[in-house]
């Protein structure tokens, strides 16, 4: 947690995190406790008896003398459950990220808060919107992602609107967000209700935090639109008074910081949620609910995909390595309409021999992959690369996997990715939303 100078002091003095300490700044004494904190090679973080933080610079610190050791707890209070049994009974699936978080003040300790009664004091307005039915189903960072996780999540929510939820919100971190939105796109069709998937750009334990207003958003999507099919719903704006829901296979994150990180690609947002109105205003066309259809349940990946971002200088090995460890679908992503460097022709071609299916895509984020056009592109598919056509990226990965793993012919999978499954291709893009 501490690096550099602060790490040295600690250190030399014999004391870490969560130790009772004595501090002396100048001519001044005070007792404190070391806290956790961002990683600084000047600074240590403080809690002082008064219950206020403090950060202090290393250089002003005469001396740090351990007095005791203590171990931290979150001692939450009884809370009491406001929910109402009159509202549609909507399922919150954990997965993580933040959606509440409770700070123990002794320690300065931050705390996941996801039981009825935590959420319930979290996010009092949620209770008048929903009556959530709460599944803890892994709390990780979005990074640490996996096809098993996507399975698990996908089977998780078939299960939920199977056994009575109305519709499902899954909670997630926003770096991965959007492949996971994906993923259950294919996964899961003909839905009675939405699937929402949202996170949060800051988490609840910061000031400004859009946890709660992006579960809120949520809830009213979740009980007032008619779609059936898995949508990302976050900020619109940086502001708290539109948010978007994106179809799950149009939609990237495109910003790293702000609170309107995800866009809609091609097409406009699917809907558009104002909370202090309760309010949804349909934008797009889009899959709608029922309960005529049986849903369906396909949660499987082949995990020998892969995804290949092709840069200038790109050594063609890096393809055979793929090809030497039998993988069974490869994903391009080329330059402009579809491109990449003709030395690596070689290498495409002994992948494609040895039964890979290669896939090309394009890094432009409007328009597509078109192989006619060029003598480069006609060459590829002359080697029998296959058009990702405008697909996004990840996209393309995750539907070339999870068609792999159906076990269908090499033919059929070719021809089932230039097919619209799931609005994933756009026969006609919409350049204002980008």
């Amino acid at each position: 947690m501490y690096a550099g100078k602060a790490k040295e002091l600690l250190e030399r003095e014999g004391v870490s995190i969560w130790d009772k300490v004595v501090v002396s700044i100048g001519t001044t004494a005070f007792e404190a406790i070391i806290l956790p904190g961002p990683v600084r090679e000047d600074v240590i973080y403080l809690k002082l008896p008064n219950g206020y933080n403090l950060a202090v610079k290393v250089d002003r610190i005469k001396s740090i003398k351990k007095i005791a050791t203590i171990t931290p707890k979150y001692t939450l209070p009884k809370m009491l459950v406001t929910a109402r049994e009159d509202l549609p009974e909507v399922s919150i699936i954990h997965c993580g990220g933040t959606i509440a978080s409770r700070i123990e003040y002794t320690t300065g300790a931050v705390a996941p808060a996801f039981s009825a009664e935590e959420l319930s004091n979290a996010i009092p307005e949620l209770f008048s919107i929903i009556k959530p039915r709460l599944t803890m189903l892994f709390n990780i960072f979005s990074e640490n992602m996996t096809p098993k996780h996507w399975i698990e999540i996908a089977k998780t929510t078939y299960r939920e609107l199977l056994s009575g939820a109305k519709s499902v919100i899954i909670t997630h971190g926003t770096d991965t967000l959007h492949y996971s939105a994906a993923a259950l796109a294919f996964m899961l069709r003909n839905l009675k209700g939405p699937v929402v998937l949202t996170g949060a750009m800051r988490s609840s334990d910061r000031p400004a935090s859009d946890a709660p207003t992006n579960l809120i958003a949520s809830s009213i999507f979740a009980t007032k639109s008619d779609v059936g099919e898995p949508v990302i719903l976050m900020h619109g704006t940086p502001d708290d008074t539109c948010f978007f829901a994106h179809r799950g296979v149009r939609c990237i994150k495109l910003h790293s910081t702000r609170r309107d990180a995800f866009r809609s690609i091609g097409i406009p947002p699917i809907a558009r949620v104002d909370i202090r109105e309760q309010k949804v205003d349909i934008l797009y066309p889009h899959h709608k609910k029922t309960t005529e259809i049986e849903s369906e349940l396909k949660a499987v990946f082949e995990p020998k995909t892969a995804i290949i971002f092709i840069y200038p200088g790109m050594p063609q090995d890096i393809i055979d390595s793929f090809t030497d460890r039998n993988y069974r679908g490869l994903v391009l992503v080329g330059t402009g309409l579809g491109h990449v460097p003709e030395y690596m022709f070689e290498s495409i071609q002994r992948a494609i021999e040895n039964g890979i299916i290669v896939v090309m895509t394009t890094q432009c984020l409007l328009g597509g992959v078109y192989l006619d056009v060029y003598e480069t592109g006609r060459k590829l598919k002359t080697l029998g690369v296959v058009s990702g056509r405008n697909m996004l990226p990840h996209v393309a990965y995750i539907k070339l996997g999870w068609l792999l793993a159906q076990d269908i012919p090499e033919a059929e999978v070719k021809d089932l990715m230039g097919k619209n499954i799931t609005g994933e291709i756009v026969y006609q893009e919409s350049p204002v939303y980008f």
